[in-house]
């Protein structure tokens, strides 16, 4: 746990800012509809009950259980990717912090939305694309410096360390 007290403040503040911002939407804003940046994003809230970006398209995706057990699945994989990580360096790099920051915060904010509001309010559109809420935001700010910093050391630590670890590390 003392390798995750850093990241404690930062991650509350995130999901603080996200969950009053769906508590002011949807006690005051939910039938107001406007241009952000014309042509480009949109305020338009509207509640996901799909429970995920591609529940829309595939049902299992919509089931509240399913989706659950990915998130805390995620949320696994970001507390012991992180672990490994701390074994083999002591310090831990900038992008690193942004990952576990931004994917935790990312990781609880949809909980959290699973949980208590049944669903996600989504509030930001781009046009004839998709509608998203910070939490997606968070969870892209966490994605593409993981995707990078995985390319860039794919020779250090392989899937099969990985999971070598996590069996050790964890007994499963």
């Amino acid at each position: 746990m003392k390798r995750f007290k850093f990241f404690i403040i930062p991650i509350l503040f995130l999901i603080l800012i996200d969950q009053t911002l769906k508590i002011m939407i949807s006690r005051k804003f939910m039938s107001y509809e406007f241009d952000i940046l014309s042509g480009i994003l949109r305020f338009n809230p509207v509640v996901n009950t799909r429970l995920s970006y591609i529940g829309n398209f595939f049902d299992p995706l919509s089931n509240p259980f399913l989706t659950i057990l990915l998130n805390v699945f995620a949320l696994g994989i970001l507390i012991s990717g992180y672990s490994l990580y701390k074994v083999k360096r002591e310090n831990t790099s900038f992008p690193v912090k942004i990952i576990m920051i931004f994917g935790l915060a990312g990781c609880l904010c949809s909980l959290i939305d699973k949980l208590f509001w049944g669903g996600s309010l989504d509030f930001l559109q781009i046009p004839n694309f998709f509608i998203f809420d910070l939490k997606d935001c968070y969870i892209t700010m966490a994605g593409i410096p993981f995707v990078i910093l995985g390319i860039s050391h794919s020779q250090e630590i392989s899937v099969k360390e990985y999971l070598r670890f996590c069996w050790n590390k964890f007994k499963l």
